[in-house]
């Protein structure tokens, strides 16, 4: 049985419709479908709906990241963990032109994704499970930042100071336990980054003790990501007036915000807790090489 119907890049109105009403739990998807690097678009139809017409279920797949987004019922979801979700016709030849390097999206999605493809041999050397949580801008929103705290936006004659705290933070909390750290590929990215305005320096005691930056935008929502401190300037108010300093910052943008965070740091969860995110899902990313 095949559910699935690959589409065109030039067909998405279906496409959007459904990932609006889903935006605050695929912020990441949507903002890699929007700059183009999605290049595989896989449509399941019809299945909760007596319309034809009405997505069900999205798999979208470009520089080795696929990300699901799904909407089956209950009753469809007990079948597939019963029987298995089946994979869109060709599927796996796509992944052998391109390998599978990374999935992201809500556990449930995952599960599912998971057990598909570990049918086609296809199992993750690694998994990391966290918190996606949400965040509504108040201009009334405040916090105070620890006395001498300098936060401001990144500029390019930051980079050399910033590439430590960027690869530290790739090195904590984004590689694979096992995976080579790429400096060159690091740098990169941090100067994309700072390229977009889309990076906030910490400045303490005349040093860049922290960033934080924009690493995915939707619809209507920012997503918050990149967010690290030196170890030497942590437990002192640093990554909680960052956060709060990059919603005041980019809130004439969007005035939504999403993030999410690994359920194992205690410390950040409760960051966050305090600025108000709340949870509104059970998020993973899994990695296949």
């Amino acid at each position: 049985m095949n559910i699935w119907k690959k589409l065109r890049r030039t067909s998405q109105t279906d496409v959007i419709s459904f990932l609006e009403e889903r935006e605050n739990y695929c912020v990441s998807a949507i903002s890699r479908l929007n700059t183009g690097t999605i290049q595989n678009i896989w449509a399941a139809f019809g299945i909760n709906t007596a319309k034809s017409s009405s997505v069900s279920a999205l798999l979208l797949y470009g520089k080795r990241l696929l990300f699901p987004v799904f909407h089956f019922s209950s009753e469809k979801i007990e079948e597939f963990k019963k029987n298995g979700m089946p994979l869109p016709f060709l599927f796996p030849l796509a992944l052998k032109s391109n390998p599978l390097h990374a999935a992201q999206g809500l556990a449930n999605d995952m599960d599912l994704l998971e057990d598909a493809l570990k049918t086609k041999g296809i199992v993750p050397s690694s998994k990391h499970d966290y918190e996606l949580r949400s965040f509504d801008y108040a201009k009334d929103f405040s916090v105070k930042s620890p006395p001498g705290l300098i936060i401001r936006r990144a500029r390019e004659s930051d980079t050399g100071k910033l590439f430590p705290l960027q690869a530290g933070y790739e090195k904590e909390e984004v590689l694979p336990k096992g995976s080579e750290f790429n400096p060159a590929l690091c740098r990169k990215i941090l100067e994309s980054l700072i390229a977009d305005n889309l990076v906030l320096t910490a400045e303490l005691e005349g040093k860049l003790a922290g960033k934080i930056n924009i690493n995915a935008q939707s619809y209507n929502r920012l997503q918050i990501g990149g967010v690290y401190v030196l170890p030497e300037y942590r437990s002192r108010g640093i990554a909680r007036a960052m956060t709060a300093a990059l919603i005041r910052e980019f809130s004439s943008q969007k005035n939504r915000f999403t993030l999410f965070v690994k359920k194992t740091n205690t410390p950040a969860c409760k960051v966050y807790d305090s600025l108000g995110f709340e949870k509104i899902a059970d998020y993973r990313i899994s990695y296949f090489s």
